[in-house]
């Protein structure tokens, strides 16, 4: 299996520091903004467990996923999303960020990475791996601001 380098970035949120907060502290109400999620059942105040059927012609039917986010540091959020599905699985961790960018909006540094590949998804190719995350990403943060434009 080939290592990944992370994904990093920067994303501007036109929403005060304690909105943006406070919109990721509601893991829920942004996975029910995302397109592939079937099924979210709450296992407690920091984790989700979802049912999930991505678009990506390496991994067919669905991904049972735990996804959890916790506050490692002020400001600082730390999300782990794991996903198994019939013969694989894979583990994403992710670090985010948060500063007041003026009153009224914020800045999200991140990093994610994927930290564990097995069984089927670890014979996939790092370019198409690649590819797919940056579709996921590029959702993800869409339905963070859904969320945000709907609280």
């Amino acid at each position: 299996m080939a290592a990944m380098e992370p994904f990093t970035g920067t994303e501007a949120l036109a929403f005060s520091l304690e909105r943006s907060l406070g919109a990721f502290r509601d893991l829920e109400g942004i996975v029910k903004r995302m397109g592939d999620v079937q099924s979210v059942a709450r296992v407690d105040a920091n984790t989700l467990k979802l049912v999930v059927r991505p678009g990506f012609s390496f991994i067919r039917g669905t991904m049972r996923t735990t996804m959890s986010c916790v506050e490692t540091a002020p400001q600082t959020l730390t999300l782990v999303a794991k996903s198994e599905g019939i013969g694989m699985g894979m583990t994403v961790e992710s670090e985010m960020r948060f500063s007041a960018d003026g009153a009224e909006a914020t800045k999200v540094d991140w990093t994610a990475s994927v930290t564990e590949r097995k069984g089927l998804v670890s014979a996939v190719g790092v370019s198409l791996i690649k590819a797919a995350a940056e579709k996921v990403l590029k959702d993800g943060w869409g339905a963070v601001r859904d969320h945000l434009n709907a609280s």
